[in-house]
């Protein structure tokens, strides 16, 4: 696929259907996204794939805390602050993800597809050591970045999405990741299911208008 053609179709999914991916197929594109660079190529990254009955357990785990109104808990709430400053602030009032959905009075699409995992059959779960520098996250970023568009360019839909990472502890119960170790990042890896509502294009978000968000110095 063109360069181009992958970049533009980079919009999240938030319903996928039942078709899972090919392990092969996952494993090239994870394995492909290892040339990602990162500070002094220290390569923090581990990712572990989650599927099955395993992902189906963590999934019936995950919709008890949210019933129970357990409030998230992300490894990285631990390590970086949440307070946002007015800039992004008033990016997500205006911008934010949910937006779309709120102003159509359809908010529960977004709810109800965050708190299933967007029936994602495979999802990836991104971690770094949790002796890690700032810097480490950044890595990880670009590592998430080029699993997504090396996906896209297989034809298959992706999800980013922290909601998958909001009980940190079941993530590492089901996925057996180290205590050491902090949970990231989660990424929905499938096929989009076009004809759920939920994926309608009048819901993607604008971006910013680019003078905003750029300045040449000379």
């Amino acid at each position: 696929m063109e360069f181009n053609d992958v970049y533009n179709q980079e919009r999240v999914t938030r319903k996928f259907t039942n078709r899972k991916v090919n392990e092969k197929l996952l494993a090239k594109i994870i394995e492909r996204a290892q040339q990602s660079p990162s500070l002094l190529n220290s390569q923090p990254w581990k990712v572990y794939l989650l599927a099955g009955e395993a992902l189906n357990e963590l999934k019936k785990e995950v919709k008890k805390q949210i019933d129970a109104s357990v409030d998230p808990h992300e490894d990285f709430a631990k390590m970086l602050s949440l307070n946002w400053e007015s800039f992004p602030s008033q990016n997500l009032a205006a911008v934010g993800a949910s937006q779309p959905y709120f102003f159509h009075n359809k908010i529960e699409l977004f709810e109800d597809s965050n708190n299933t995992m967007f029936n994602a059959q495979d999802i990836a779960f991104l971690t770094i050591p949790k002796a890690s520098p700032a810097w480490s996250v950044y890595d990880l970023g670009i590592f998430s970045q080029s699993i997504m568009l090396l996906a896209i360019n297989e034809g298959i839909a992706i999800m980013p999405a922290h909601s998958m990472v909001s009980y940190p502890e079941l993530v590492r119960k089901y996925a057996k990741i180290p205590n050491d170790e902090l949970v990231g990042m989660a990424i929905g890896l499938g096929y989009q299911d076009k004809s759920a509502e939920v994926n309608d294009p009048k819901y993607i978000p604008a971006r910013l208008p680019f003078k905003k968000i750029y300045k040449i110095i000379k």
